[in-house]
């Protein structure tokens, strides 16, 4: 499951931010020496001091690096960050949606980092990676107790650069040598409803620097194949790019009707309107229904608001995050970039929704064992304790196989383990190994896919 938050949310979760826009990239204003105000003579003096007198030489990159840091850490702003090396890089990736990899997806186990699927005509299939091989190492590093993050931060890379990753296929180990490449991630995909054909589903991970093209390609596609109703997922979709947010949005709504009103300090409210300046004039006029949740934050808020109070287009789901400021980027050097607050967006009826998050139409949500988090052990035995434990009962009663939720691994727990091995064709030996507790994982999502309540809602609604 992509949308469900705990473990079951896709790894590499996107940065929520609002950039580029109609408010655009910005630049530092540099001050002369009597502009500085007259208490950052007590930052120079510190400088100064450390410099001349500290017991040992210490970098000036560091000692600035670290004074730009404790200014934007006092602001007290999450949202406000200074980003340097691998962290501007990433927050650049995610603004694009593109990067340099080897073109493999990858799935987090409890036991490492397996290839899930690689891209046709990738660096990876090219090589004759194939899916279910397990990631060890990346240019002779081990990456046995890495999590996914850190894999696919090793193995991404700039293009034209080669990588060796080693993988482990069948209790044999091999290492491929590749070229990475430019890979392309969609920020969307869409699907037709299994049991209603005139339904097209449009599930958005974020929104990037391509999401309105994108989203044209998506509904030109769904309306071929027979849609004339569409569900937007926007669940757990973190944001993205302000302008690609607001071309979609205008796509939805009568020209002229308000997308979003962004506030600047000191400013009056501007109001950004749809438009053919923005839609180029494609529209959807299908009837729609947009699915929000807690993990729902910033552009995804700002479409919800949008098609909800300039379209009157229902809402489904759980309150939304929260998130109703704007940030921009602002460029120090090739290496290092400053993230920061610069505004407020409003609704179009003017409300700001920050920490308050926007209230679905229609309540409606996952199970409750949707969001239990991943077990973190590798392996789990007879007369364990612990919350590892408590969440493989609570995983075990979820798909059929219920046992008390003690936190102890009794004989009823290890009794619920034989029958779902038994079940799923595992040896039968009521240990939790790694392919058992994988194998419980993947029932559970199917079961989560299943249940999924707000999806039901939406297609009720349409129908």
């Amino acid at each position: 499951m992509k949308k469900v938050s705990g473990w079951f949310v896709a790894a590499g979760a996107v940065v929520a931010l609002l950039v580029g826009g109609a408010l655009g990239y910005f630049a530092p204003h540099p001050q002369s020496q009597a502009q500085v105000p007259a208490e950052f003579q007590k930052v120079l003096d510190t400088y100064n001091a450390i410099d001349s007198s500290y017991y040992k030489k210490v970098s000036e990159k560091k000692l600035a690096q670290g004074a730009i840091s404790g200014m934007v850490d006092s602001l007290d702003d999450p949202y406000s960050v200074y980003l340097q090396n691998n962290d501007a890089s990433s927050l650049n990736t995610q603004i694009s949606g593109s990067f340099g990899g080897i073109g493999a997806t990858m799935r987090q186990s409890s036991d490492g980092v397996y290839v899930d699927t690689t891209n046709a005509g990738s660096a990876a299939q090219k090589a004759g990676i194939k899916a279910g091989d397990k990631i060890v190492s990346v240019d002779g590093k081990s990456m046995a107790k890495k999590d996914i993050n850190a894999v696919v931060s090793q193995v991404r890379g700039k293009i034209g650069t080669k990588v060796q990753v080693g993988i482990s296929r069948g209790g044999k180990q091999q290492t491929f040598t590749m070229t990475r490449a430019k890979v392309t991630v969609p920020s969307m995909s869409g699907t037709i409803d299994k049991a209603h054909k005139q339904i097209g589903i449009i599930t958005f991970t974020t929104f990037t620097d391509s999401s309105a093209k994108e989203m044209k390609q998506v509904v030109k596609k769904l309306r071929k194949q027979g849609a004339k109703k569409f569900v937007l997922d926007l669940r757990g979709n973190p944001g993205g790019v302000l302008d690609q947010a607001m071309k979609i949005d205008s796509m939805f709504l009568k020209n002229g009707k308000t997308i979003v009103q962004v506030k600047q300090r000191g400013q009056n409210a501007e109001v950004y309107k749809a438009g053919k300046k923005y839609d180029d004039g494609f529209k959807i006029k299908e009837p729609t229904v947009v699915l929000i949740d807690g993990n729902s934050a910033s552009a995804s808020e700002i479409t919800a608001a949008a098609l909800n109070q300039s379209a009157g287009i229902p809402l489904i789901g759980t309150k939304s995050f929260g998130k109703g400021t704007v940030q921009t980027i602002a460029g120090m050097n090739n290496k290092s970039e400053l993230k920061l607050t610069i505004a407020k967006w409003l609704t179009p009826n003017g409300t700001w929704i920050n920490h308050k998050g926007i209230q679905p139409t229609i309540k409606a949500d996952y199970p409750k064992y949707a969001y239990l988090q991943a077990i973190g052990a590798d392996s789990l035995n007879a007369g364990a304790t612990g919350k590892d434990v408590k969440t493989l009962q609570s995983m075990l009663t979820a798909v059929g196989q219920k046992t008390a939720v003690s936190g102890t691994y009794d004989d009823a727990t290890t009794a619920a383990v034989k029958a779902f091995q038994s079940a799923h064709q595992l040896s039968a030996t009521g240990k939790a190994d790694a392919n058992t507790i994988v194998a419980i994982e993947a029932a559970l999502t199917a079961k989560i896919a299943q249940n999924d309540n707000a999806m039901k809602a939406a297609v009720k609604k349409l129908q």
